[in-house]
């Protein structure tokens, strides 16, 4: 059976290899419940991908080859696209599978979701035997406290509080949480920090936030949600392309970030650790092998990539469970993890040197 790098390994691309430590993802659903309006799934999914019973027969296989490789494995997403935790679970179980497998080969899993199934057996067994042996970071998403306002913008997702109760409840039972809040949208800033702060008295041990990337049309969709016209909104924030080679997808301008990001720094950090998801303009929110992910709350042993930060920044040690990969460690993994690895570096080493487009990755505001 031959297992295909796209299947687990996000495409490369400038932005993803140059800043991005979680390269590695597991995808059991093609499409998600929720209705999101501002759902990245339609632009990033692959037109064929491997999903449901396939992928978990294929992931099985490939955590069995990690579990012999010698070197630490990376992290795994539980997942990037789509909400892996799903009605149809109860009867497929995809999910489960995954984290079982993660737990017998011994393969670290980073859990992002907006489901509250992981509080209910069986997948809260499998969960906490993966806790047990350091093997998972759980992170609850949640855009918005404010119940309303969180239901125009996740129409079909459990409410924040029942998020929130959930984050706790498994952080009682000893299972790492982090909270990500996110994307951050423009117009709702006291909002999403009032969320961070009390995702932070639920127990979560950080929080990882991400601005709002859009087209043109997603931003009216957006503006729709909040209450406000689509083209005041789109002109209100100083919109700038996501990508260097791209003007489709916009994020908030440069300005607006290093305030939202400052003022998060400032009335939370001291709370619990921040970190900015695939926003290179400010360094000081990576350290070295603390990735944005913060999967450095995971007591197992993994690998991380080196990204733009340790070629550019002169880093101290990091975590004592964390190994930073070398070139020559590749050739320890299995070819779709090898092949991902490889690809992704040889697009960072482009980044590296371009000056263009570093700058554009990690300029600061003037």
């Amino acid at each position: 059976m031959r297992i295909d790098w796209p299947t687990f390994a996000v495409k490369p691309s400038s932005i993803i290899s140059a800043l991005c430590y979680s390269i590695f993802r597991l995808e059991p659903y093609r499409s998600c419940p929720y209705g999101c309006v501002y759902c990245y799934a339609s632009w990033y999914r692959s037109p064929h991908p491997v999903a449901g019973r396939r992928l978990v027969k294929q992931w099985r296989r490939l955590a069995e080859q990690l579990g012999r490789a010698g070197v630490p494995p990376p992290y795994f997403r539980l997942s990037t696209l789509a909400e892996p935790f799903q009605n149809a679970e109860a009867e497929r179980r995809f999910s489960l599978e995954i984290m079982r497998a993660a737990y017998e080969n011994k393969v670290p899993l980073v859990v992002n979701t907006k489901s509250i199934m992981l509080g209910n057996p069986p997948w809260l067994d499998a969960l906490l035997k993966l806790a047990e042996e350091g093997l998972v970071l759980v992170q609850v998403s949640v855009a918005a406290l404010d119940e309303k306002l969180a239901h125009r913008l996740e129409p079909s997702a459990p409410p924040p509080s029942s998020r929130l109760a959930l984050a706790e409840e498994l952080g009682e039972h000893g299972v790492p949480v982090v909270a990500r809040v996110q994307p951050l949208i423009p117009g709702i800033e006291d909002e999403q920090v009032e969320t961070a702060r009390s995702a932070l008295e639920h127990g979560c041990r950080g929080v990882i936030v991400e601005p709002l990337r859009e087209t043109v049309e997603g931003l009216a969709e957006v503006a729709s949600a909040l209450g406000v016209r689509a083209d005041e909104y789109v002109g209100l924030y100083r919109w700038e392309p996501y990508s260097p080679k791209s003007t489709a997808l916009l994020r908030p301008g440069v300005h607006w970030r290093a305030r939202m990001l400052d003022r998060l720094r400032r009335e939370i950090g001291s709370r619990g650790v921040v970190t900015v998801c695939k926003d290179g303009f400010w360094p000081d929110f990576a350290r070295y092998g603390h990735d944005c992910c913060q999967a450095w709350h995971m007591a197992a042993r993994y690998s991380l990539r080196k990204t733009v930060f340790e070629h550019l920044l002169k880093p101290g040690q990091p975590p004592p469970n964390v190994h930073l990969l070398d070139e020559r460690d590749y050739e320890a993994f299995p070819r779709p993890v090898r092949r991902g690895l490889k690809l992704h570096h040889n697009k960072l080493c482009r980044v590296l040197e371009s000056g263009e487009l570093l700058a554009r990755l990690i300029g600061v505001p003037r």
